[in-house]
């Protein structure tokens, strides 16, 4: 055995040890204090980015739950105002149905409920104009799309939702590639002649109902469309040139005419049905009722009305319109939705004037503004009228709240709770790689702890054995 001075190797050894053992019990007493496994990126590299990226996931749905709550809440206080809204409109129908009975009333009950209903309508402006969600107004328009239309055949544009994909403004064609038509029945020109020379009696039906049309022997062609049209508001059936037309367009309405007395012509007795515009967009989802337009598509929804002899008509919507809503953590079209609030004062509820087909046809519908006293709708002067436009009106609030509805039902509440679910899992997950587990450090530390004890003991002992010279040296 060697022994030496200047180098005390034993020493080093035991020194070398003692420091290693140090550095663990450093790490652990780090990680008992922290309650983690990983502080710094030497720990566990792969683990640190792992976790950091589960950690910035975890903060961002986090935020787009809270974003979620937010929506419902606007949701909500938007869907209270609507409630409010439409329970005007139901009062205001009851007044236009209490004007029709001039019978019963006099003018000054007329004007008494002209009264409550300018009232009402002065209500429902006031709750469209103030209705908001901290300082963002819901129901004046501001909310929803702003659009814009080519041409004149295509109105009341309501867009409902939309997705721009970053650009300024999206565009899209309505392409008509098949006209809406009305139920047609043609009338020819002798009709029908009685056997018996006794009464002919012709059935005509509508959408509105049937009515029997009686005439003494020979009718002719002219007699019967003149008796079809005096009958008009009771059958919703006209007659024109030779032929009975319905007044609306689409499939689900029909005409038909039966001789319930009488020989009939042939060609006289038998049914029609109208036929829906055929209307197609883009990859989109359409359906068509008449004139009516729905697009259901995962990047647009939306109504609209095309004209009878519309073929083509594209509409755009801007960029910075609308309200987005961020669902997600991540910047993609399917964490995101935007949608729009249309306007629900009196200058926008009801729809565009139109003029009933064929003769006789008179000028319907118009804005729930034009119900006020001295309006071209008021009580005492058009309340028939006015009843078309309130129920056009109620439509487009139910609508609306139906759609948020669903918006908050089907969307906003899952989004929510799947969020909630996906917090928890990836917690989960980033806790098994970055969070300590005290049992085992506990136990290391323990051993580490020992082991420094026992190092500090030996690096003691190998500083002795050099004294060991001393003896060699008489000493």
């Amino acid at each position: 055995m060697g022994l030496r001075i200047n180098t005390n190797v034993n020493a080093l050894t035991a020194l070398t040890n003692l420091r290693r053992t140090d550095s663990t019990l450093a790490t652990s007493l780090q990680r008992l204090s922290t309650g983690l496994r990983i502080n710094k990126a030497s720990d566990d590299p792969a683990g640190l980015v792992i976790s950091e990226q589960f950690r910035a996931q975890i903060v961002s749905t986090n935020q787009a739950i809270e974003n979620t709550q937010f929506n419902s809440n606007l949701i909500g206080t938007t869907e209270a105002a609507l409630q409010e809204i439409s329970d005007l409109l139901i009062g205001i129908r009851e007044s236009a149905i209490f004007a029709k009975n001039t019978g019963g009333i006099s003018d000054e009950q007329v004007q008494a409920e002209q009264d409550a209903v300018d009232s009402a309508i002065s209500a429902i402006d006031r709750i469209a104009s103030t209705t908001r969600f901290g300082r963002r107004n819901l129901l004046d328009g501001s909310a929803g799309f702003v659009t814009s239309t080519g041409g004149n055949g295509l109105d009341n544009l309501n867009v409902q939702s939309v997705f721009l994909g970053g650009t300024s403004q999206a565009f899209f064609t309505a392409q008509v590639t098949g006209l809406a038509s009305q139920a047609t029945r043609a009338l020819p020109a002798g009709i029908v002649a009685s056997n018996t020379g006794g009464n002919v009696t012709i059935r005509v039906t509508g959408a509105l109902g049937s009515e029997d049309l009686s005439f003494f022997s020979t009718v002719s062609q002219a007699q019967l469309s003149a008796a079809i049209n005096a009958t008009r508001d009771f059958t919703g059936v006209y007659a024109s040139g030779g032929a009975a037309f319905s007044e609306t367009f689409g499939a689900d309405v029909a005409i038909q005419i039966d001789v319930t007395s009488g020989t009939a012509a042939a060609g006289v007795e038998g049914r029609d049905e109208g036929v829906d515009a055929t209307v197609v967009v883009a990859g989109a989802q359409v359906q068509v009722d008449g004139l009516e337009v729905r697009i259901q598509s995962s990047f647009i929804k939306a109504q609209f009305t095309v004209a009878a002899s519309s073929y083509s008509q594209t509409f755009a919507v801007k960029d910075f319109s609308g309200l987005v809503f961020q669902l997600g953590s991540e910047p993609k079209a399917s964490d995101q939705v935007r949608i729009g609030i249309q306007s629900v004062d009196s200058g926008q509820l009801g729809f565009e004037e139109i003029t009933l087909p064929g003769p006789g046809g008179d000028p319907i519908g118009g804005f729930l503004s034009s119900l006020t006293a001295g309006g071209d709708n008021d009580l005492a002067s058009n309340p028939d009228n006015a009843i078309r436009i309130l129920d056009k009106a109620l439509d487009q609030v139910n609508g609306l709240r139906g759609y948020l509805g669903a918006l908050q039902a089907d969307t906003l509440e899952p989004n929510e709770r799947s969020l909630s679910v996906a917090v928890e899992n990836l917690t989960a997950s980033e806790s098994s790689i970055r969070d300590l587990d005290f049992a085992a450090e506990t136990s290391n530390f323990t051993r580490a702890q020992i082991l420094f004890n026992a190092g500090t003991a030996v690096l003691a002992s190998a500083n002795l054995i050099p004294q060991q010279v001393l003896s060699l040296l008489g000493g």
